[in-house]
């Protein structure tokens, strides 16, 4: 018991590290106005992941432990988080924000979060049980999925404006604290303090590494530079990658699959062009394809039970069933709540003909 707290108590304050260096990590994204406005609403946006698991959890959930709850709920406010970022880059007002982000919640994350941290008490459609350790179906790749719902929606009426500037050293500040928070949370997500621990954390820190080497190789190779937002999309796609088998990697399992996965998330994401349109890109591509083989990584090269190990292909099957039931459900919902959204936008928005003649 005392050794289940001690991990939930880490999971509780590496997800609230986590979520305040994503939000100055990510503020770069949005358009430019005072730190304080930023901050506040982007607390404000992660408040329908709390609030929502917390009181709809316990009635939809029926084994889930009690210890849990808090962890899964700022990881709800993550998502929350995350998922509005691209609406709020559009120019979306606040109120759609939020609303839109309290629909997911509700609609895609919780269901989403109770089948892979209570997979045996909770119905799971198409029979699949996924592995996933750190919950990177609901973090990454369902995330990834309303980020491109939005986009998709919005493709015509994103707004050009200036972004934000984060200063170079608060950005290196941040991305330091989302690796160490990163990491902090996977060892949490154990709920027990065991031997595991030290090869969570190992594996966590190489394949941040492996990632940050795979994208910056790749836009070295395409574009003849890079910068820091190259090293933060590496490092960020390397993390997402170890996260759904942090535990069930070798350390050089885990340097592949980050590895990979930066080289991947760099080749769709880096474009010669709009600046805003990488950054957006940046958001989708890191998130939803580093989710996804993080995610199929794992039936190939999990300690024991991967194709590797066994040449059998069951869980590698299980693990593509989960991201395409995860990744289709999160885009429907998604894309219907936020064009439904933008078509009462429009209908309230009726334009005073005087003032604009004016």
């Amino acid at each position: 018991m005392p050794e289940e707290f001690a991990a939930a108590t880490i999971g509780v304050v590496a997800l609230t590290l986590l979520l305040v260096a994503l939000m100055v990590l990510y503020a770069r994204i949005l358009p430019a106005a005072p730190w304080t406005r930023l901050m506040a609403e982007s607390l404000a946006s992660a408040a329908p992941g709390v609030l929502g698991w917390l009181v709809l959890a316990p009635v939809m959930a029926s084994n889930l432990r009690g210890i849990m709850m808090p962890s899964l709920a700022l990881l709800g406010g993550i998502c929350c988080f995350l998922v509005t970022l691209v609406a709020r880059s559009a120019g979306a007002t606040f109120a759609r924000g939020v609303i839109y982000g309290s629909v997911w919640t509700v609609g895609v994350f919780i269901p989403t979060a109770i089948r892979t941290f209570e997979p045996f008490g909770a119905s799971i459609p198409l029979g699949v049980a996924p592995i996933d350790h750190g919950g990177a179906l609901v973090m990454s790749v369902a995330v990834g999925a309303g980020m491109l719902a939005v986009l998709v929606v919005e493709r015509k009426s994103l707004i050009r404006g200036a972004r934000k500037e984060v200063p170079v050293a608060l950005g290196i500040l941040a991305l330091a604290l989302v690796v160490v928070s990163w990491i902090g949370w996977l060892v949490g997500a154990e709920f027990a303090i065991d031997d595991t621990a030290g090869l969570i954390m190992v594996n966590g820190l190489v394949s941040a590494v492996a990632g940050a080497v795979g994208w910056i190789v790749v836009q070295l190779i395409s574009h003849g530079v890079v910068n820091l937002k190259s090293l933060a999309g590496g490092i960020v796609s390397g993390l997402i990658a170890v996260t759904a088998g942090a535990p069930l990697f070798t350390p050089v399992s885990a340097a592949v699959a980050g590895l990979i996965t930066g080289a991947v998330a760099s080749v769709f994401t880096v474009r010669r062009g709009s600046p805003l349109g990488n950054q957006l890109r940046f958001l989708v591509n890191t998130h939803l394809i580093g989710g996804s083989l993080g995610v199929l990584s794992l039936g190939i090269l999990a300690t024991g039970s991967g194709f590797l190990f066994t040449g059998q292909t069951a869980i590698f099957q299980e693990q593509l069933l989960s991201v395409i039931a995860t990744a289709t459900w999160s885009f429907i919902v998604s894309s219907g709540c936020w064009w439904l959204l933008s078509r009462l936008g429009k209908r309230i928005r009726v334009p005073d003909k005087r003032i604009l003649a004016e």
